[in-house]
């Protein structure tokens, strides 16, 4: 851990987002009473959306953000003659559309798909995130060959989108050993999109302080400060270079609170 101080810190960026957290952390003693164990609970066990990377959300969101502004997302459908019976068919399905983009692309691309079929109308369909430069929907609906696409959108959609939102929705099914196997991921990455993810940087330091620029597109922050500790959080998104937000001629300022997150 590079650096000195009481500090401890945790800093990741992944594409444009840049997440960061810096710590004072408490012990837990055994003579502590419900009070002090709440309160150094507050410190060691932050909300998990005020965290760098611990939940299966975290890392699907900083993978998510590697794409950057180029991020398009597609639901496509299955129709009748080619609705799979089992997850294993759907499984199959993806296969046969991963090696046709392979083909288009002249290798395999960057993407993150998952398959639901728990919600809705209960049919089985794909999720798929990729960029758009590589697979614009033009190039998608030829691509796809087993149904419909009824929704081709943004990755972020709008000013204060978050890769988070998108996260959220991928991880919101649970397999349940019928429609969604025990043993299934929730949802999967190509390995070239991980390995595009730099590790975190750790470090110590002499204040809590996380400096947020000012000219961003979205952030927030957490914060928590008590008798036996210190915990810091923050985290924005950074300006989309060829296409900065301007609001009345102003910049629009960042975003406070963990409600836009």
């Amino acid at each position: 851990m590079e650096g000195s101080g009481r500090w401890i810190c945790c800093r990741q960026q992944a594409g444009p987002l840049v997440k960061e957290s810096r710590a004072v952390r408490p012990r837990m003693c055994r003579t502590d009473g419900p009070f002090e164990r709440a309160e150094k609970n507050r410190i060691l066990r932050p909300p998990r959306d005020s965290a760098v990377c611990r939940t299966r959300i975290d890392r699907l969101e900083l993978l998510l953000a590697l794409f950057g502004f180029e991020g398009w997302s597609y639901t496509l459908t299955f129709d009748d003659a080619h609705l799979p019976e089992n997850f294993g068919g759907v499984r199959k399905r993806w296969r046969a559309l991963l090696y046709r983009m392979k083909a288009y692309h002249s290798g395999v691309p960057d993407y993150v798909y998952l398959i639901e079929g728990k919600h809705g109308d209960h049919r089985y369909h794909l999720h798929l995130t990729v960029r758009y430069c590589d697979f614009p929907p033009l190039v998608m609906e030829t691509l796809w060959q087993d149904g419909y696409i009824v929704e081709s959108q943004p990755l972020l959609l709008g000013v204060f989108d978050t890769y988070r939102r998108t996260a959220r929705y991928y991880c919101k099914e649970r397999s349940d050993g019928v429609v969604i196997p025990i043993d299934a991921r929730t949802w999967v990455a190509s390995r070239s999109l991980t390995q595009k993810l730099p590790p975190p940087v750790y470090f110590r330091a002499e204040c809590g302080r996380i400096d947020i620029p000012a000219d961003n597109r979205v952030c927030g922050r957490f914060t928590v400060d008590n008798a036996w500790g210190h915990y810091h959080y923050g985290w924005y998104i950074e300006q989309d270079p060829k296409h900065p937000t301007v609001f009345e001629g102003r910049r629009v300022p960042h975003q406070h609170g963990a409600g836009r997150y």
